[in-house]
């Protein structure tokens, strides 16, 4: 008897650990989702030079401190920066959106797309570092 009560508890408190760190299917630790972002295959040029791409993140709700979207696209030796979205760290999926100022030198048609999701990590001191969470390249058409 006692035997078989020191092996439902070993099992009631084997369950309730499983479902504690997400091992079991459906429970709360299973609803982690990990940091990602992509970057739209086309992106925008106005007639100024004024280039915008777009994509969609998802950060993790567990995160402190803040998280950066910065984006750029290339051309050969032209490059266009844009940076500085502030990211919502909710575990749901959302969509990014970022201008860059005119005259990156970009043209329409092909270029090599990059976005980073990062963070900026408080946590080791007093200046917070940054911590690159997930990047995605491809190929993207800038089009007007």
């Amino acid at each position: 008897m006692i035997n078989a009560r020191r092996t439902m508890l070993i099992s009631t408190a084997c369950i309730a650990a499983a479902l504690a760190v997400g091992l079991v299917p459906g429970s709360a630790g299973a609803q982690f989702a990990p940091d990602t972002i992509t970057i739209a295959p086309r992106g925008q040029i106005a007639k100024d030079g004024t280039i915008t791409l777009s994509g969609t993140y998802r950060c993790s709700s567990l995160r402190s401190g803040p998280v950066l979207i910065g984006s750029n696209a290339s051309q050969g030796d032209a490059r266009a920066e844009i940076d500085g979205a502030l990211a919502t760290c909710d575990d749901r999926v959302h969509t990014w959106r970022d201008t860059t100022e005119p005259d990156s030198g970009l043209a329409p048609g092909a270029a090599r797309g990059r976005a980073a999701l990062i963070h900026l990590d408080a946590s080791n001191g007093f200046v917070p570092l940054p911590v690159i969470l997930n990047t995605h390249e491809r190929e993207v058409t800038l089009r007007r």
